[in-house]
């Protein structure tokens, strides 16, 4: 790494701000945090000011074994289903540990970003502050950032009120009210929960169905029925047979979701999207309210007729008071310059199609690298699959820190380019088959690329390869526990490889799997 391209900005402060500043630290790059609220931990922080965070009563859909970092567990006391109040704690004790502070700048607000070719340096605005040059940047402010509102055909008649989630912090304000939940997603689903008791009539309106999940099964989390064994397995199952692995994937979520609740036709929540193409609903409350009729499932809202009417795709027509639009975020890139924008020339065939929802894409190697300015620029939270966000956040960037410092090579251009293109056409393709998220990545294959920038090992140790077959035969007690145990983010740490390795990795996994192991009922 030259001397001369150390100096990183990294823009926002929430989870994966916070990771990318520590792992950026700690392989010696200057790196310096700027966010503009005055607290770290972005939505995990609850607020009642108009900006996006979790609610009070806000439970995490996966468990502490599987949501930490990589090197850094949650503490013993924390229960394994954590509260948004014990992962904003985790959040500061992650800061503090890592003595992170110094690096931060907090109540800054920064205001444009461009990159000054000349130079070939990056020129970072602040308000009322002097601008600032960095080397590299790093845009840690991830997708979920302008409200997404869905086309509604005669709302201008809508007399009652309206609000995005964003703008929703509790029930109080909704007590005897009609209200009427847009969305059943992981929003809408606790939004439409929370009223209970509080509002007098509660509407569900979704246009698909759902897949609704239990937060444990057998007396465990439901995300550990998950272990590195059987995704590997189902990897090679979708490279071969990639329409009998959706299949069988499908039918293994279903049987979760089928297992404790009794699913009624006439909520219409069969058939779900493909899990390929959208994420569970994980919530032990939104069954048993509408089992009750606490909430109601209703179709999707054909138009406003009316001060407080609505009218439904069936014909049917609502009274209701306040309309709460639980319908998810468009990201927004205008903090860059034009050159910079990886949404400015975005795919053409993407906007026409309905799964996109009007929802910009933007051109990134991997979902992550810039194309313009590889070397220089990246992102953080515009990954997804169905894994824990936090450990998605420590491997995007690891794999970056390795890139950066030249210990992994990226491909040419033309084919990042090809790459990129390739990737589109796959999510175009299923945004034809419904609603599809634009961080959207294949998990299996993005791992892959991910665990080699970074070095991690695992690929090669827990894969097919003579390393693999070495390893086990020299630590078969310990490599069984790695792939049938719990899928631990401590993994990515245990094997000696680019990124920084942590003394304390196998301690932690095998602490993390007899915890979870004394927990669990006997009969099973």
């Amino acid at each position: 790494m030259e001397p001369s391209k150390k100096k990183v900005a990294v823009i926002g402060l929430g989870a994966c701000g916070i990771v990318s500043l520590k792992n950026l630290a700690e392989e010696g790059f200057e790196a310096i945090g700027f966010e503009r609220n005055p607290y770290i931990g972005g939505l995990w922080k609850f607020t009642r000011e108009d900006k996006t965070s979790v609610l009070p009563t806000t439970i995490v859909n996966i468990s502490k074994e599987r949501g930490c970092f990589t090197d850094f567990p949650f503490p013993d006391s924390t229960t394994s289903q954590p509260s948004a109040a014990e992962v904003s704690q985790y959040l500061e004790d992650y800061v503090d540990h890592f003595k992170l502070r110094s690096m931060m700048r907090l109540n800054t607000t920064v205001t444009h970003v461009l990159h000054d070719d000349a130079l070939n340096k990056w020129i970072i605005e602040i308000s009322n502050s002097p601008k600032e040059i960095f080397d590299r940047v790093i845009i840690a402010t991830g997708m979920n950032q302008t409200p997404n509102y869905p086309s509604v055909k005669g709302i201008d008649q809508f007399k009652g009120e309206t609000l995005h989630s964003k703008t929703y912090k509790g029930p109080e304000s909704f007590v005897g009210k009609k209200v009427l939940v847009f969305g059943l997603g992981n929003t809408g689903a606790d939004t439409a929960t929370s009223l209970v008791g509080h509002a007098s009539e509660i509407y569900v309106s979704h246009r698909e169905g759902a897949l609704i999940l239990p937060r444990t099964t057998k007396g465990r989390p439901i995300d550990h029925t998950l272990n590195i064994r059987f995704l590997t397995f189902q990897r090679l199952l979708e490279r071969f047979l990639p329409t009998l692995s959706e299949r069988l994937f499908n039918a293994f979520v279903k049987k979760l979701q089928d297992s404790p609740f009794k699913i009624r036709p006439e909520w219409r929540l069969s058939p779900a999207p493909s899990i390929k193409t959208s994420t569970p609903v994980v919530s032990d409350e939104i069954v048993p309210a509408l089992e009750s009729r606490e909430v109601k499932s209703v179709p999707d809202v054909s138009r406003i007729i009316g001060p407080n009417e609505v009218e439904l795709t069936d014909g049917r027509l609502l009274e209701v008071d306040a309309i709460i639009y639980c319908t998810g975020y468009k990201p927004n890139f205008s903090l860059l310059d034009h050159k910079a924008d990886p949404s400015a020339q975005t795919t053409p065939k993407w906007t026409a199609t309905q799964g996109s929802r009007g929802k910009p894409l933007p051109r990134l190697y991997q979902n992550v690298l810039s194309l313009e300015y590889p070397d220089s620029l990246a992102f953080m939270g515009c990954v997804a699959f169905a894994t824990g966000a936090f450990v998605l956040y420590d491997l995007a960037s690891m794999a970056v820190v390795q890139i950066w410092k030249g210990n992994s090579a990226l491909p040419p251009r033309h084919e990042m380019e090809r790459a990129v293109d390739e990737h589109h056409d796959w999510l175009c393709d299923l945004a034809k088959r419904g609603n599809v998220h634009p961080q959207l990545v294949n998990g299996h294959s993005w791992s892959a690329w991910a665990d080699k920038m970074a070095g991690t090992g695992v690929d090669e140790y827990l894969g097919w390869g003579w390393k693999g077959w070495r390893y086990w035969l020299k630590n078969r007690s310990f490599c069984n526990l790695l792939m049938g145990g719990i899928y631990s983010p401590h993994i990515y740490r245990y094997f000696d490889g680019k990124r920084r390795r942590w003394d304390r990795s196998r301690e932690a996994i095998e602490k993390m799997n007899d915890n979870v192991s004394r927990k669990r009922p006997k009969t099973e």
